[in-house]
C-alpha cells in the first residue's frame, strides 16, 4: 500500500477563514512588537519592577561590569527577546502573505502547510516562553513567574508614562 499526500484542500473556505483570523491577530502583534522594538518600554518596565521590588534592577549589569563580574541579562528583559518578537511577527506576516499567494496559485498543499505551521508554532512558542521567563538574577527580588506588568494592575506604577495605557482602557 502506498501513501500519497493530498494535493487539494477538503475545505478551502475554512482555510481562507483561518487566514483572515490569522491576519487579524498578526497585524496587532506586529504593531505592538514594532512599537516596543527600540526599547520604548522594556527598560522603564524593568526599572519600575525593581523600584517596586518585583524583579532585579536594570543597573545590576552596570554594577557587575564595574566590579569585573559577569552578568547575564534575564531573557524577559533582553534586547534579544525584543528583537526576536519583532522578527517573529514580521516572519508571521510574510508567511501569511506567502500562504495566501500560494493558495491562490494552488501551490499551498497540505504537506507544505504542516511544515510552515509547525515552524510558526515553534517560533511563537519560544516567544511565549521568553515572555513568561523568570528573572532570578537578584536573589533579594526573584521573579519566579510572569513579569509584573502582566500579573499586576497598571495603577501601581509610579511613572505617569506607564499609567497612560490604563487611562486609555478606562476612558
Amino acid at each position: 500500500m502506498h501513501f500519497f499526500p493530498s494535493k487539494k484542500w477538503r475545505t478551502p473556505l475554512i482555510l481562507w477563514g483561518l487566514m483572515v483570523i490569522e491576519l487579524a491577530l498578526t497585524i496587532p502583534i506586529l504593531a505592538l512588537f514594532g512599537i516596543a522594538a527600540p526599547d520604548l518600554y522594556r527598560t522603564k518596565l524593568w526599572q519600575e519592577g525593581a523600584d517596586q521590588g518585583f524583579n532585579s534592577d536594570p543597573k545590576a549589569g552596570l554594577y557587575a561590569a564595574a566590579n569585573y563580574r559577569s552578568y547575564k541579562t534575564p531573557l524577559i528583559w533582553s534586547q534579544f527577546l525584543t528583537n526576536f518578537n519583532l522578527v517573529a511577527s514580521v516572519l508571521g506576516l510574510f508567511l501569511l502573505l506567502t500562504k495566501g499567494t500560494m493558495h491562490v496559485l494552488h501551490a499551498f498543499v497540505p504537506v507544505i502547510s504542516v511544515i510552515v505551521h509547525s515552524a510558526l508554532v515553534g517560533v511563537y512558542a519560544y516567544s511565549v516562553y521568553g515572555q513568561s521567563s523568570k528573572d532570578l538574577s537578584d536573589p533579594r527580588h526573584p521573579q519566579k513567574g510572569l513579569a509584573w506588568y502582566i500579573t499586576k494592575d497598571c495603577k501601581i506604577s509610579s511613572y505617569n508614562t506607564l499609567k497612560g495605557y490604563y487611562a486609555h482602557e478606562v476612558g
